[in-house]
């Protein structure tokens, strides 16, 4: 069965060649992440709209597009409704799915990476979900070839050391400075970027599985 709802978009980010769209339904205590996927696709082709953007789906009431994802439903028809801050969004991010620990995030056992250095990996048939937020206490950016890799300490004492940033609007804005090296770009994001988020009120971080 179908119904018209409605999603507060919280994130856009890059799947491949398309893109992969993450939104919160209100429900009657609070909000939890779904991901409308268009018929017949596995991610949007583009996605006209942005982050905090309210938008009307013509989406399925139960799960099913993927094997894993349980945030999953077959979506059609999107309508832009209006739109809220950063300030509400992130708000609405608080009163969703929340970890404060590693191990919350997906409510499973991290694994460390089979090749060895500092990324992480989560067996998707262990997940209960694949979307979380967390509070960080910092953040810090890598910069390579067409890819950037950022590592968080969470407020719990963890670290998350090499995490995709897989952000549509974010990788948007670093290929402005398209002219600047990457040990250029790395510097200004550490510094003048990393100021920004560790001084905002709103600083709160997203996680998903692949």
């Amino acid at each position: 069965s179908r119904g018209m709802r409605e999603l507060l978009i919280s994130e856009i980010t890059h799947m491949k060649a398309g893109l992969c769209v993450i939104g919160l339904e209100r429900r009657k205590e609070g909000y939890s992440s779904l991901r409308p996927i268009p018929h017949g696709l596995t991610a949007w082709p583009q996605f006209p709209y942005y982050r905090a953007d309210r938008i009307s789906f013509d989406l399925s009431l139960s799960p099913g597009v993927t094997e894993h994802h349980c945030e999953d439903r077959r979506a059609g028809n999107p309508r832009l409704v209006d739109s809220v801050s950063e300030g509400e969004l992130v708000g609405c991010l608080r009163q969703a799915e929340v970890a404060n620990s590693i191990k919350d995030l997906f409510g499973c056992d991290v694994h460390p990476s089979p090749r060895g250095g500092p990324a992480v990996y989560v067996n998707p048939v262990d997940a209960r979900r694949s979307v979380c937020g967390c509070k960080i206490n910092s953040v810090s950016f890598r910069f390579y070839t067409e890819k950037i890799r950022v590592a968080l300490a969470l407020e719990s004492g963890e670290t998350l050391d090499s995490l995709p940033v897989v952000d549509r609007d974010l990788h948007a804005f670093a290929k402005r400075f398209d002219d600047e090296s990457q040990g250029r770009l790395e510097s200004f994001f550490n510094s003048f970027i990393v100021d920004q988020i560790m001084s905002s009120p709103i600083r709160f971080a997203r996680i998903g599985l692949a």
